[in-house]
């Protein structure tokens, strides 16, 4: 019981994310949605225009969608939707392993219906039984120390991948990550179809929706399924070629980025995120000033 009881009243990166999205309703021009490639690489200190950054690790188009639906009328002034595709994304399947236990903490702590939970779950009520007895101490150990288990500001952006911490092998780490990564899917139709249903309520309300393919190092571009990501690229090109509205960044490989940009083989460390940031932020300015639909 002490362990729900933590669990309940700790904060974290979800219950952070969720009330300073509802902050931000009324000032927020660029909101951004991701994975943990846009929660480490895009930090909204570097926007001219007033950001928010609602990406979470791990987080797939599936959950960018359900927040996307639940917030976006909220926002009085967004203009720019930032949405992160890179090689995992698109072949993501909803309720599969990265959601067995996130699923419940975008419900207890962001306030979402999430159809994928069935009503009779027991976790419904218990928020700790979604991890092991293990997992729950290593948690609680590190608050103790800590008094924190919050890993990002109140802008949203991820803080804890910084440059002094990064990876000291990242050739070995790249090999680790697409081992991980690689799901051998490449039926997009699921996402698409989310993606282009978010487009469209943007397309409504006159909202531009910037999409981002998040740079990553030499040797994790190096390793991936060229077949699937040369997919994805004219997945995305597809998407801005159909919709007046959606602009394509490629950044995957850019050679304006080095090893040195990079916590580990496929995310930004501080500094690196600095860097994609302005870059993202110049992007943005050009189209707000050529564009009009």
């Amino acid at each position: 019981m002490s362990i729900e009881i933590f669990y309940q009243i700790t904060p974290n990166n979800y219950t952070v994310k969720n009330e300073n999205c509802v902050a931000n309703y009324q000032n927020a021009e660029v909101l951004i949605l991701g994975n943990s490639h846009s929660f480490y690489g895009l930090n909204p200190v570097y926007f001219d225009k007033p950001t928010f950054n609602l990406s979470n690790i791990s987080q797939s188009i599936y959950f960018d969608k359900l927040l996307f639906d639940k917030h976006i009328d909220n926002f009085k002034k967004v203009k720019f939707l930032v949405l992160n595709i890179e090689y995992t994304s698109l072949s993501q399947l909803k309720n599969t392993d990265e959601d067995r236990w996130r699923k419940y903490y975008y419900k207890h702590y962001m306030d979402l219906e999430v159809p994928i939970i069935q009503s009779f779950d027991f976790n419904n009520w218990f928020i700790s039984g979604t991890k092991s007895f293990s997992s729950n101490l290593k948690l609680i150990s590190r608050y103790f120390p800590e008094k924190n288990i919050v890993d990002c500001n109140k802008s949203g952006f991820g803080t804890n991948y910084t440059q002094h911490k990064r990876a000291a092998d990242i050739e070995k780490s790249a090999v680790i990550t697409i081992k991980r990564h690689e799901d051998n899917l490449t039926d997009f139709a699921e996402n698409i179809t989310a993606i282009e249903a978010i487009i469209e309520k943007c397309k409504n309300k006159g909202i531009q929706v910037i999409i981002v393919t998040m740079p990553v190092t030499k040797n994790y571009a190096e390793k991936v399924n060229k077949e699937k990501l040369n997919k994805i690229f004219e997945s995305a090109l597809l998407l801005q070629k159909t919709n007046s509205n959606v602009f394509y960044l490629n950044l995957f490989s850019d050679p304006r980025f080095s090893n040195d940009d990079f916590y580990d083989a496929d995310h930004l460390h501080n500094l690196g995120a600095e860097k994609c940031s302005k870059m993202v932020n110049d992007f943005i300015n050009q189209k707000s000033a050529k564009t009009q639909f």
